[in-house]
């Protein structure tokens, strides 16, 4: 059997799926902790289709597999998902080790499945297995691609409390409202696809835990598959925190995302395929002062990628002897990163080249998503997320906060949130990959500044060179972040400092208006309440601009991180007033400009 690529294009919404003899069968069972009951649970469900193959399966299927999912659990449903493993042949697992929602825990499953039709089951079996054979019957009986179990359709009426029913309702309407679907119940955990489906929808999602059936359903109808619905029954159980005023909010905020991609900005119609066949060597390269515990997390977790050729080159003032011996180590003495960083290329043997910093660490696949994007010749680099990872203490959450929230960052908070896959100018070396051919033919890192001299390579790889920057949502890193009271004040106001500079030095990507906006914020703030004194109408209107600003820090803190709203938005006008103050420096700094020539004539005597 073969299982090649999705033809499919965006713009015909009316492709059909050729019927083909269904030979193998992939049920898909994402758990998060659910060790009291995984292991029996697997077993029913093995033992239910291996009698199906006897029976209702015996003239279209000719085997099965079941892939279960850990998503991260803290118990022990790892161990419990070997055991049955060892025990029955169809059974395989795949442990991701943070749990990262039930989207990306779908997404890795996926990648594994050999069947032309797949099953998505939550792995509880509130919806009794039994159901999976009628749903292949009304597969085949119908001729559609995808079959929903649908609790609203159930003769039997699930008893959910009053408040489920309440929010359920008003969810669907909310749904049926902004993205109507052919499928009123889309949220049943009970789901049969056409493998030809999920090779076109999942590479385009971008949703990593809530609203994931309404991407799925969304991307597909737009495609033009078609789908029907079967009546199941749940038993239902009140797991605690299912329902949350937290997961109701960012259930509606995945939601209004599918939206907005789907209906404004038609990102799932522009989406165009990576291939996953291509697999340059890679070097990972990291400029560090001297060991630290983010350094070795950041090697550990390198290590674990699973991509055949790549090798790690760090760069220490000092040789460092407690990294594995897979590593390379090459003192450097003290330089600054740009320096390290040039060293490391020089020494690279991989096409492509990969900078973290040494408070970075790479998620999950980040070498396979991140070589996939450099397919195209036109593709100079590309660079990914780098979120604030969960184990990060709260004054290192605040500050990643303040970085994901579109009041501090802009249109550039997509760096710090998983976002659509973009073209882009500029992007931080924390988590980027450049073409090492490219990479010469920019001359390197330039060192007259720090920070900054990222911002002049992909200058000079975009404007220059005219290639490509590519940002794309699974080039995943974790960024530690730094406390917000001392660590976080110094970050920014040195990127402030020299964004300044950059506007007359730079002027195609630092001369906007969204760098000047903080400045123009402190002018106010400082010098507004002045109109008090002098011209009370005046100071009426500042208030009221006052009042329109925290306002809309408020709702931005609240989309970055609804638990630390207050902090965030304490942290955001902070962090305003001192970006603002010493851009405002580095805008009119002479110092700097010195600086800069000291180094060019270091650089003209070498």
């Amino acid at each position: 059997m073969r299982f090649g690529k999705s033809q499919f294009t965006p713009s015909d919404n009316k492709q059909k799926i050729s019927k083909a003899i269904m030979e193998t069968v992939s049920i898909m069972m994402p758990a998060h902790n659910e060790g009291p009951r995984i292991y029996e649970n697997i077993r029913r469900v093995n033992s239910l289709a291996r009698d199906w193959l006897q029976c209702d399966w015996r003239n279209i299927v000719s085997s099965f597999e079941i892939i279960v999912i850990d998503d991260g659990s803290s118990d022990d449903t790892w161990q419990q998902i070997q055991n049955a493993e060892k025990e029955m042949f169809e059974v395989k697992g795949i442990q991701l080790e943070k749990n990262s929602g039930k989207g990306l825990a779908l997404r890795h499953g996926y990648k594994s499945c050999k069947g032309s039709w797949i099953f998505f089951i939550d792995s509880d079996l509130d919806i009794a297995p039994e159901y999976m054979v009628e749903m292949t019957k009304v597969m085949t009986g119908k001729n559609v691609d995808a079959v929903m179990g649908s609790k609203q359709l159930h003769e039997v009426k699930t008893s959910y409390p009053w408040y489920r029913r309440l929010i359920s309702a008003t969810y669907t309407t909310f749904v049926h409202l902004l993205i109507p679907l052919p499928v009123k119940d889309t949220q049943t955990g009970f789901k049969l696809f056409k493998k030809e489906v999920l090779d076109a929808v999942i590479p385009r999602m971008l949703v990593r835990r809530y609203a994931l059936d309404i991407e799925i359903l969304s991307i597909a109808y737009r495609l033009g598959f078609k789908f029907t619905q079967y009546p199941v029954e749940v038993s239902f159980s009140d797991k605690k925190g299912s329902v949350t005023v937290g997961n109701i909010y960012n259930m509606m905020v995945d939601t209004l995302a599918v939206f907005y991609r789907l209906r404004i900005i038609k990102y799932y119609d522009s989406w165009r395929p990576k291939d996953y066949s291509y697999q340059p060597m890679i070097s990972i390269v990291i400029a560090v002062k001297n060991d630290n515990p983010y350094l070795q997390q950041s090697v550990r977790e390198s290590l674990k990628q699973k991509y055949e050729k790549f090798e790690i080159i760090v760069l220490p003032d000092e040789n460092i002897n407690t990294l594995p011996p897979e590593v390379t180590v090459i003192p450097t003495g003290n330089e600054l990163p740009a320096i390290k960083r040039n060293m490391g290329v020089e020494a690279a043997k991989g096409e492509i080249v990969a900078f973290l910093d040494d408070d970075s660490y790479p998620a999950a696949n980040w070498l396979n998503e991140l070589a996939a994007n450099f397919d195209d010749d036109e593709v100079g680099a590309a660079g990914g997320p780098a979120t604030t990872p969960s184990e990060d203490n709260l004054w290192q959450q605040v500050s990643g906060a303040v970085y994901s929230s579109f009041a501090a960052s802009g249109s550039y908070r997509y760096r710090y949130i998983h976002d659509r896959r973009r073209e882009v100018d500029d992007y931080p070396t924390c988590n980027l990959a450049v073409r090492k051919s490219v990479f010469n033919d920019a001359k390197g890192f330039q060192t007259n500044y720090w920070p900054g001299e990222d911002t002049e390579l992909c200058l000079t790889i975009t404007k220059k060179l005219g290639k490509k920057i590519i940002y794309d949502p699974l080039i995943h890193a974790y960024h530690h972040r730094r406390n917000f009271w001392n660590g976080h004040f110094k970050q920014v106001t040195q990127y402030a400092l020299h964004r300044g500079f950059f506007v007359k030095k730079f002027p195609e990507t630092s001369r906007k208006l969204a760098y000047f906006m903080p400045t123009i914020l402190t002018v106010g703030i400082l010098t507004g309440w002045t109109t008090y004194f002098w011209y009370k109408p005046l100071f009426f209107v500042y208030l009221a601009v006052m009042g329109i600003y925290l306002t809309i820090v408020a709702l931005a803190a609240l989309l970055a991180s609804p638990k630390l709203i207050l902090h965030t938005i304490m942290g955001t006008v902070l962090t305003h007033i001192a970006y603002g103050f010493y851009f405002m420096i580095g805008l009119f700094s002479s110092k700097l400009r010195k600086e800069e020539e000291y180094h060019e004539k270091l650089k003209k005597m070498d």
